[in-house]
């Protein structure tokens, strides 16, 4: 149940930034970064949510990789996230892209230790609602064009 929630919540934040950044930018769900990679660089390493400009064609292309978790009930979801976290934002920022986070849901919460791990190791920290996702659609705007 705890990942079927939060499938849904990914696939809402898609369809949500889809919508609000409309044809200009492509939104893929597990999605991956040219060059970004884990397991000593065999394989690309896949984000809930990966933004890029269409028509932006340049080697230095820039891209913005979202992390989504929503969670009811603490489990181990934010306990994994928070582990990827700062080798994440160190390979991402390396090659000049960005990475935020969506946090929200009860769960999460009770894992304050993590918590704070994901907001040190993200450049834009938004909550699961309408508003907060507007701060993130402004953030991708300012940072990918």
């Amino acid at each position: 149940t705890a990942s079927d929630l939060g499938n849904v919540a990914q696939q809402y934040v898609v369809k949500y930034l889809q919508n609000a950044l409309g044809e200009m930018y492509n939104v893929k769900s597990n999605g991956t970064i040219p060059g970004i990679t884990q397991n000593d660089g065999i394989t690309l390493t896949n984000f809930d949510v990966v933004v890029d400009r269409i028509n932006d064609t340049g080697r230095r292309k820039k891209y913005v990789a979202v992390e989504v978790t929503f969670q009811e009930t603490s489990n181990s979801t934010i306990e994994r996230k928070g582990g990827q976290a700062r080798d994440r934002f160190e390979k991402i920022t390396t090659n000049r892209h960005y990475i935020a986070y969506i946090i929200d849901g009860a769960g999460n919460f009770s894992r304050r230790s993590a918590i704070t791990v994901l907001c040190e190791n993200s450049h834009c920290t938004v909550a699961y609602t309408p508003e907060e996702f507007e701060l993130l659609v402004e953030f991708i705007k300012e940072k990918i064009g």
